[in-house]
């Protein structure tokens, strides 16, 4: 993985032959590389901060309401090396199956959202590079900042 995204607070890393599409929000940035086939990984930053549970919730309903034949399988994975509220889900659609990966975890200063989708046929391949891709995702918490004084000796 040869191009690097760095900005709004975070960083990531993606195949050189995918595109990097930005739309943006006063209250949400989302940012989408696709692969050359369907494939995609998305990350979205929200900056109202709502809770993981309810941003997964929300992105099931709308598969849900999406597609009649779906499975949810709850996932035990980490975001920047903190704990993350994510599932797995399978889908059909026109006689293939999807595959959808969705991990939610609150940082300092947004609620971070990663989803990643393909095809069954696809992911034989690509879903090493999509797992990278999201392994390769950084941003600053709250354990980087330099210690400062304590606040009780801020007291006047």
């Amino acid at each position: 993985m040869d191009s690097v995204f760095e900005d709004h607070g975070i960083r990531f890393e993606y195949p050189d032959d995918w595109i990097l599409n930005e739309q943006s929000s006063p209250d949400e940035i989302t940012l989408t590389v696709h692969s050359p086939e369907t494939s995609f990984w998305s990350l979205t930053l929200l900056f109202d901060r709502p809770d993981p549970q309810r941003v997964i919730d929300s992105a099931l309903d709308a598969f849900r309401e999406e597609y009649t034949e779906i499975d949810v399988y709850p996932s035990d994975v980490s975001l920047n090396d903190q704990p993350t509220i994510a599932c797995e889900l399978d889908f059909v659609c026109h006689d293939l199956i999807g595959s959808v990966f969705l991990r939610a975890v609150a940082a300092p200063d947004f609620t971070v959202l990663v989803l990643y989708q393909g095809a069954d046929l696809e992911l034989d391949i690509l879903q090493i590079l999509l797992e990278k891709i999201t392994g390769s995702l950084k941003w600053e918490t709250d354990a980087d900042e330099p210690p400062g004084e304590p606040e009780w000796m801020n007291i006047v």
